[in-house]
Parts: structure tokens; C-alpha cells; sequence
């Protein structure tokens, strides 16, 4: 029997509960810190999980105290709150399944590295697309050379659900740290596995073009006297079933100002080889128009996927051969929960669990995120320097700021 604890339990958390014991009938929800137990019970109620012989604790530090009674920890806190949990439990040596972004600050990120130097493999971080069916057939084709040398990617993330970064907690950016940490996190994952190498810098830009307004920023769409013209509002949302049946009272203007939310944003990342890769992020695509993936150009093909349509596309340079595979997954996040779910178990087994993000890879996206953050906010191009490599050399660039000084011979830089 093994025997979990959880600390924050919200919906998220209680799909992934759900998902872990669905797998392991043998495993028990035993622990769950949350300061508000009623809300818990009703979210555990929805995925028809029987709570009655979980203890609830009003304080993480409730739970902390029987640490040894468990075998292993799922954070679900929102955002600003990965690290601090995370942090106090470092010491019980407890498998970790951490939620992204692990760290949405600088401060957070070092403090994260120090509490788990060299237990980093004893984390799971939810990263998802990483190990969907999807990407581990695109991953194969990769490292069998099929595409030759990879010369550039082009990522996309156009969300047909992103109104919910407006409209919803999200906006909240000193709790999210923003949408480079809330989507890129994931993707700059996925880009630098299929590369095989991480990137020293990245530039972004980033703009709210459409989610911009003079509304209070505490205006609900309850108090607001535009809701049937405003094609963000939940009634109109829910007519299009694209994010609907939120409650009035629980949704707040998309459009108020002060968000500090982008709705577009783009960055390319850069490689000391000479390789970039680009990618750009959207809010505002809706329907069909959802897309995430890449296209990944090699000499000697092109290969495309994307995960709504979870489909693969091959064009031949030399041939005229094209090649479309079709994955049909299940579960969560095309697959990807799932997966998550088996490398956490494997975990709390005793077992080790390969191939699956641990907090190196979860702590390196978030400092690409960060820098992706940095840049956009200043027009610079910033050093991706995680906590255990040194600061990179720089040079002063023609505004006063530094950019980093290339390690490698760039064409055309």
C-alpha cells in the first residue's frame, strides 16, 4: 500500500489523484494539507474519490510533522507557492511530483537548487508533452536521422483556451509569474529534448494587443452591465463551448486593466552550435485554429506535428515521399498524465524513473522563461545561466545593456 500526501488540491491536482488511482488501486490518498477542506472535498467528489478517510490539515506544517507516515508528496498549490513547499519538504526525502513552473522568480530558482542539490532525480516535474505519445514517436524519428542534419525549428502554441489567463486566477501574475512560465515552460522542454542540447540565450518580445481595457481589475463579469455584447463573458463562452459554465460571479473582466498578461509573445532561443530555434505563443486563437507543436527542418526532410490533431507530417528533400502518421492517445494532456502518473509510482516504488522531467529539467525551463520574461521586458538579448553553471561572460550592448558574448560562430550574426 502506498500512501500519498498532497498538499494544495485543486482541480489540476485532483485529475492527476484521479489518474494515479485509476493505475494503483493499492494506493491511498492518506494526507491533504489545503486551507479551505470543504472546496477539497467537493473537487474530490467530482472524480468520484472517496474522502472520508483522508486527513485533512489546515497547515502544511500538520502534515509535515507525519511526514514518515507517507511515501511520497504531490504540490498543487498555485504558482508563487511551488518553491516554499517544495523547499519544506526537501529534507524528508519524499518523491516529489511538483507542479509547473517549479519557480517563478530568480530568488526562487536558487533557493529550489540549494534545498534539493543532488536529490533533483527524486522529483518528477509536470511536464506532459514530454512524454505524450505524440512526441515520443516525433523524438524517435529524430534520433533515427530520418530529418539529417537539423538546421532549424520553428515552434507554435496558438491556445484555444486562453481567455482563461484573463478571465480567471491566472491573471493573477504575481501568483503565475506570467504566461512565459505558465505555457513556454513546457515547450522550451520539448524543443530541447528533440535538440539534444540546451540553449546559452534567447530574445523574446511579447504584447497585449486584444486583452487590453480600462476596466476595474476587480470587476466581475457579475457587476458588469456588458456581458451580452462581450464574446468573453461566460455566458457567451459557454454558448460557443470554448471555456464556458464558469459562474458569473467567479469570472472577472478579460479585458481590465492593470493584467500584466501577454496575449502574443515570441522568442528564439539560441544554441552554441549555430542552431535557433523560434516560438511564438497566442490567446487569442479559438477553434480550429488551436495548434502546438513544431516544424523541425533537416537536410535531409521536414517533419511537422501537432498535438491537437496529434498527427506527424514527413516531407522528403530528395524524394518525393511524404509520410502522415496518425497517434491516437488517452488520457489527459493527449497522454501525457498518464505517462507522468507511471514515472511518479515508479518513484515511490523505490524504482528510478527515466525519461521523465526531474527538477534540473523543470528548474532550466523556468530560467529560460524567466530570461524569455527579462527580454521582453527590456529588448535585450539575456544569458540562460541555470544555478549550477557559472554566469556567462558578456559585453556591453549598444543601449547599456549586456547581451551575452557568443561562444560559437554564428552565421550572420
Amino acid at each position: 500500500m502506498l500512501r500519498l500526501a498532497v498538499i494544495g488540491l485543486g482541480r489540476r491536482a485532483s485529475h492527476m489523484i484521479k489518474a494515479i488511482v485509476e493505475r494503483e488501486p493499492d494506493l491511498k490518498i492518506a494526507g491533504v494539507s489545503d486551507p479551505d477542506p470543504t472546496y477539497v472535498r467537493s473537487v474530490l467528489d467530482e472524480v468520484k474519490i472517496d474522502h472520508r478517510a483522508i486527513e485533512f490539515f489546515d497547515h502544511e506544517d500538520q502534515l509535515l510533522e507525519r511526514a514518515n507516515a507517507y511515501d511520497g508528496l504531490l504540490i498543487g498549490t498555485r504558482c508563487h507557492l511551488h518553491t516554499p513547499m517544495a523547499i519544506k519538504f526537501a529534507g524528508t526525502g519524499l518523491p516529489l511530483f511538483l507542479e509547473k513552473p517549479v519557480a517563478i522568480t530568480d530568488e526562487q530558482v536558487h533557493a529550489l537548487y540549494n534545498a534539493y542539490c543532488g536529490q533533483e532525480d527524486q522529483v518528477v516535474v509536470s511536464f506532459p508533452l514530454r512524454v505524450t505519445p505524440l512526441f515520443q514517436a516525433v523524438h524517435n524519428i529524430v534520433q533515427s536521422g530520418r530529418l539529417g542534419t537539423i538546421n532549424q525549428v520553428q515552434a507554435i502554441n496558438n491556445v484555444g483556451y486562453g481567455g482563461v489567463y484573463f478571465g480567471q486566477w491566472y491573471r493573477n501574475y504575481d501568483e503565475v509569474g506570467g504566461l512565459w512560465l505558465q505555457k513556454s515552460t513546457h515547450d522550451f522542454d520539448y524543443i530541447n529534448l528533440l535538440l539534444n542540447q540546451t540553449p546559452h540565450a534567447i530574445t523574446a518580445v511579447s504584447a497585449r494587443r486584444i486583452y487590453s481595457g480600462d476596466m476595474p481589475f476587480d470587476l466581475k463579469c457579475s457587476q458588469c452591465d456588458r456581458t451580452a455584447a462581450c464574446m468573453e463573458s461566460p455566458q457567451n463562452l459557454k454558448a460557443r463551448e470554448d471555456g464556458g459554465g464558469m459562474p458569473m460571479d467567479d469570472h472577472w473582466c478579460a479585458f481590465s486593466k492593470d493584467i500584466r498578461n501577454q496575449d502574443a509573445g515570441s522568442a528564439i532561443l539560441i544554441y552554441n552550435d549555430g542552431l535557433h530555434a523560434s516560438y511564438s505563443q497566442n490567446f487569442i486563437t479559438r477553434r480550429g485554429a488551436h495548434r502546438r507543436g513544431a516544424i523541425l527542418t533537416g537536410y535531409k526532410a521536414t517533419l511537422e506535428f501537432d498535438w491537437p490533431s496529434n498527427s506527424i507530417t514527413i516531407h522528403d528533400h530528395h524524394t518525393s515521399r511524404i509520410d502522415r502518421i496518425s497517434v491516437k492517445p488517452t488520457g489527459g494532456h493527449e497522454g501525457g498524465d498518464d505517462e507522468l502518473v507511471r514515472g511518479f509510482v515508479q518513484l515511490m516504488r523505490g524504482e528510478r524513473a527515466s525519461g521523465y522531467a526531474d527538477l534540473r529539467d523543470g528548474l532550466f525551463s523556468a530560467v529560460m522563461c524567466l530570461a524569455a520574461r527579462e527580454s521582453a521586458l527590456h529588448r535585450t538579448f539575456q544569458a540562460i545561466t541555470p544555478p549550477w553553471v557559472p554566469s556567462e561572460p558578456s559585453v556591453p550592448g549598444a543601449d547599456g545593456e549586456n547581451i551575452p558574448l557568443p561562444t560559437a560562430q554564428y552565421v550572420g550574426v
